[in-house]
């Protein structure tokens, strides 16, 4: 008899019988890992469930949107938040563009925009004109450095295991998003790149003073020679956009149409004007559209007159465009560049070297074309 319950004792260890909703002879519920003591063992069926809902919550998902609220909420308060990640310049874009969201116990916490193109028959993730950086924009994380950062790379890891699935992949990062070792695990690959910043306006004082001789020498310039700084439209900052492409010998990389939409939609939401440096004779000897959020002002479109580079309009244009950013911002971005004499200009206002990066995935062919172009 003692055999016999023995026997059956040894039974019911190898194949219990099964408890709960959901329950199987194999010890859990289907698609559940058993290695280890299942977490729904003993539990009533209601508490089973509740795991099911937050796991079709929580992850990867493209938003929807009603959730663009949100997303902006996230935008505002991460480091790697900036307004070209806004919902409304998102939306200024255009053409197919989306934002991959990450949740975690029901809470939006990071998320990528991700814009599409088709390139001589391929599906292109990459960037959109006029937009400087974009990469995962993630909230600050609690708790101590060393479980913050553990908990970074999970959530960059996750991004960056779904992103590798696109063909071709190319995104700036922020450049409070360092952090690209996740990408490099999945086979993407990396290139630096630089803007130049300014990042304490509230003194100006102390950023003219930090101008090299050169720069104020240009901007008194500029001054006795009578031209003032105003307001203008967008055609005008277009147009002087173009002759800087065309002295420089180089195709104009987005149309006018495009150009004039981001200004409508960046004025609409207080957030962009077009400034001229003009002569007492109406000549525009240098234009530029101004763009910006709490925390950064962006130098991003414009040009000048060639036939009138020596006025000083550029310097008196810069130095105005300061103070009208010193009462919006922290930060002033000059938007790159990797331009050697236009480096140097921007350089001269005391402005500092800051890096950035480049994240890219392409197939071997597309890399060994992109090389021979020098585009890499």
């Amino acid at each position: 008899m003692f055999l016999m319950n023995r026997k059956q004792m040894q039974r019911m260890a190898i194949s219990p019988r099964p408890m709960g909703i959901g329950a199987r002879r194999s010890g859990g519920p289907v698609g559940v890992s058993t290695s280890r003591r299942p977490g729904w063992v003993g539990r009533s069926p209601m508490r089973a469930a509740r795991p099911c809902e937050r796991s079709r919550q929580d992850g990867l998902h493209y938003l929807g949107v009603n959730e663009y609220a949100k997303w902006d909420a996230l935008v505002a308060v991460s480091p790697q938040g900036s307004l070209f990640s806004k919902s409304w310049w998102l939306e200024a874009i255009g053409g197919e563009i989306r934002i991959l969201g990450y949740y975690e116990s029901g809470r939006l916490i990071a998320g990528i925009p991700l814009y599409f193109e088709r390139r001589m028959g391929v599906r292109v993730c990459c960037m959109p004109k006029l937009t400087q950086t974009w990469g995962v924009v993630v909230e600050p994380l609690p708790g101590k450095r060393v479980n913050a950062a553990a908990h970074e790379m999970r959530i960059l890891g996750t991004f960056a295991r779904r992103l590798a699935e696109e063909r071709v992949f190319f995104q700036a990062f922020h450049p409070a998003n360092q952090n690209w070792l996740p990408f490099y695990w999945n086979g993407f690959r990396q290139t630096t790149h630089f803007t130049y910043v300014l990042d304490n306006l509230q003194d100006l004082g102390r950023v003219w003073d930090g101008l090299e001789q050169n720069a104020r020498t240009k901007i008194r310039k500029a001054q006795k020679l009578g031209l003032v700084v105003k307001r203008c439209g967008p055609e005008l900052v277009f147009n002087a956009s173009v002759q800087s492409f065309e002295r420089q010998k180089k195709p104009h990389p987005f149309s006018r149409e495009y150009f004039e939409r981001l200004f409508n939609s960046a004025k609409s939401n207080d957030a962009g004007e077009c400034f001229a440096a003009v002569d007492s004779e109406g000549r525009v000897h240098d234009a530029v559209l101004l763009v910006w959020d709490c925390k950064r002002t962006y130098f991003l479109a414009g040009g000048g007159d060639s036939s009138l580079r020596n006025s000083g309009g550029g310097s008196l244009l810069v130095w105005h465009c300061l103070q009208f950013a010193a009462f919006r911002s922290r930060v002033f971005d000059f938007e790159g560049s990797m331009l050697e004499p236009v480096q140097t200009f921007f350089r001269s206002f005391g402005a500092t070297q800051v890096a950035y990066n480049r994240i890219m995935k392409f197939p071997a062919w597309l890399r060994a074309c992109l090389c021979v172009a020098g585009k890499l």
